[in-house]
């Protein structure tokens, strides 16, 4: 994996009682005694979350996993009486400076803090102190994936690193500050993979890239570039790897890893 798992700091310190301070909101209703399944994202977030960030948010047999612009934490779940209880929370160790460690902060607080939980309908509205993050299905969010974007000629930005561990899979979110991407144009491909960057053949047979006499720069890469880099070449880094594009993103497999690319 990306990183090392481990417990956050965060999580080890006593949690006050968020009794006083967690209330349903009045348009929904609590959650049933039972687990939720399923993927969802954010639609609304409060500081310290910009315009266009988003939390994604999946509940799973009894465990829960949350990320937004950097790391990926997960830990056990439960819920009664209209409280979410989140324990044991840990996460992958990628080194993300400024509103992404903030961020990752804010989240083990949010969730670790037992705030309440909320359904309306196929939403889900959950709530600590004044702070309310409220999630959609993400099947549902948006609009659909529209035509497929063409893979020749179309700068492709690395957006998330995806890896399955049995049957664990985590995601991390590449952040802004790292420029990681990927072009195509007829027989030639280039890439940079957040510090260093490559060239050279390849050829697409049916959903398959065959990658060919690829260079690459050599220069060090440290911190979050790096995490990036190292995730990015266990794809790009072998001969064949497998593709495919829905609507604007396109997606790269080789093994238990996988990238994600948005078109520019």
């Amino acid at each position: 994996m990306i990183g090392r798992i481990l417990a956050l700091a965060l999580v080890a310190l006593p949690l006050v009682a968020c009794g006083s301070e967690t209330a349903t909101p009045g348009d929904a209703a609590p959650v049933p005694d039972q687990r939720i399944h399923g993927d969802y994202v954010s639609d609304a977030l409060p500081t310290p979350f910009a315009g266009g960030d988003v939390v994604r948010l999946t509940f799973k047999d009894g465990t829960i996993s949350f990320q937004a612009t950097c790391n990926t934490m997960s830990g056990n779940a439960t819920w009664d009486d209209g409280v979410l209880r989140v324990d044991n929370i840990g996460g992958t160790e990628m080194g993300c400076p400024g509103a992404g460690f903030e961020q990752d902060e804010w989240l083990v607080d949010f969730f670790g803090g037992s705030p309440s939980i909320s359904a309306d309908g196929d939403d889900l509205a959950i709530t600590r102190g004044g702070d309310e993050v409220r999630f959609v299905p993400a099947d549902g969010a948006g609009p659909g994936p529209g035509p497929d974007v063409p893979m020749d000629g179309t700068v492709w930005t690395l957006t998330g690193i995806e890896e399955t561990d049995g049957d664990s899979v985590s995601f991390t979110r590449v952040p802004r500050t790292v420029t990681a991407d990927l072009t195509i144009e007829s027989s030639k491909v280039r890439v940079r993979t957040g510090c260093n960057s490559g060239s050279g053949h390849v050829t697409v047979v049916d959903d398959r890239l065959e990658l060919r006499h690829m260079g690459f720069t050599l220069m060090g890469c440290i911190g979050v570039a790096g995490e990036v880099e190292r995730g990015a070449m266990a794809v790009l880094g072998e001969r064949e790897v497998r593709w495919s594009i829905s609507g604007s993103q396109l997606r790269l497999e080789h093994g238990d890893h996988a990238l994600i690319y948005d078109a520019e």
